[in-house]
């Protein structure tokens, strides 16, 4: 089953809770714990086991090449062991936003560390991506490089092409016709908003767009976007993760999958605006929080106001109906097509000139070569 059962007294262990009861949860959720557990393990010098990926039935064990019966394993671990969990209760109480410097606070208190047996439990989705931010590079390792052939070759196509990834979340969400409003959760998109913002993209990019639909429905999706039918491949969930995480740009479903691939990304992601809530002029996903998360959304709004009078551009980029991309996204996305051909890629055999005049302003932007059509 993947874990050594022949263990002495002084085994000490970090894993995550299981999520979702005896049928898992969706990768965004059960990535937490995970993240969480392993950043405890590093401050405690204790060993990480991963996710019971058993319980799922959405069948991640395969995906991650575990045993069917992982599920097995932990729970003679915590029958066996010691076993103490860390609440997000006890993380609050330790006002630190960062999940490994709670569990110093928190190790000082209770004197884990000090054990010489003990599974330490780590759970929930508290604290956000803002309190795993350590765990970045950790679950880009573990989550990302498994991007299928097809689209591997799509990366490195020449000329070259913009690649926008989007996500519809569609199978296990409900329709609310109008979309999610602020603090709404596990509803689907509409249709008629992904159109409208690769609409904008084709307005300003054309042939030098690339789009790959991401979805749990496939034949939904085609039904919903039937001018993107050919865009839409049946995938598996880390393959759709590596995908959108390699992208130029990601259109996001207000989903924890795709919160995760946006953390994992480097690139602007778009985001539905109706869902976001609107204070003091900004507009955030959990500013209508009552508790912890409250506290750094106030934090970053004041952060904010004070580029008030030269605005800047931002990664998280909010669009509703009938919306045009921001001129700063659209003089980003030449930089990065332009960023994107291998001819001027010295890595790859490609040549710089020995001089170069002056890039233009952002008011005059360069004209885009003629693209092949096709998507």
């Amino acid at each position: 089953m993947g874990i050594r059962l022949s263990f002495g007294l002084s085994e000490r262990i970090c894993m995550p809770c299981p999520v979702g009861g005896t049928r898992g949860a969706g990768l965004g959720n059960e990535i937490f714990p995970w993240a969480k557990a392993y950043l405890a393990s590093r401050e405690l010098g204790f060993r990480l086991l991963g996710p019971a990926w058993g319980l799922s039935g959405r069948g991640y064990w395969r995906e991650f090449g575990t045993s069917r019966l992982d599920w097995a394993g932990h729970a003679a671990l915590r029958a066996v062991l010691p076993t103490a969990t860390v609440t997000a209760g006890m993380v609050r109480a330790t006002r630190e936003t960062d999940y490994g410097s709670a569990i110093r606070v928190l190790d000082a208190e209770f004197g884990w560390s000090k054990q010489h047996s003990l599974v330490l439990l780590h759970e929930g989705m508290s604290g956000g991506f803002h309190g795993i931010a350590r765990a970045r590079d950790f679950l880009r390792m573990k989550l990302l490089g498994h991007l299928p052939h097809p689209d591997a070759h799509h990366w490195s196509a020449d000329p070259p092409r913009l690649h926008v990834a989007v996500h519809a979340r569609l199978g296990d969400f409900s329709d609310g016709r109008s979309g999610p409003q602020p603090g709404d959760f596990n509803t689907c998109l509409p249709a008629q908003w992904y159109r409208s913002v690769l609409d904008a993209m084709r307005r300003a990019f054309g042939d030098a767009l690339h789009v790959d639909i991401l979805t749990d429905a496939p034949d939904r999706a085609a039904r919903l976007l039937p001018e993107y039918r050919n865009n839409i491949r049946r995938r598996t969930a880390l393959q759709d993760l590596s995908v959108m995480a390699a992208a130029d740009l990601l259109i996001c479903s207000v989903s924890s999958f795709s919160m995760l691939a946006a953390f994992l990304s480097d690139a602007p992601y778009v985001w539905y605006r109706p869902h976001l809530g609107e204070t003091n002029g900004f507009l955030s996903i959990w500013g209508h929080e009552v508790e912890h998360d409250t506290i750094l959304t106030a934090a970053n709004i004041s952060t904010e106001s004070q580029d008030a009078i030269d605005v800047l551009p931002t990664r998280g980029i909010p669009m509703d109906v009938g919306d045009d991309l921001p001129n700063w996204l659209t003089q980003f996305m030449r930089t990065k097509l332009a960023l994107n051909r291998r001819s001027a890629d010295l890595i790859h055999y490609g040549v710089v000139p020995l001089s170069r005049e002056p890039l233009p302003s952002s008011a005059d932007p360069a004209p885009l070569r003629p693209q092949p059509r096709g998507c």
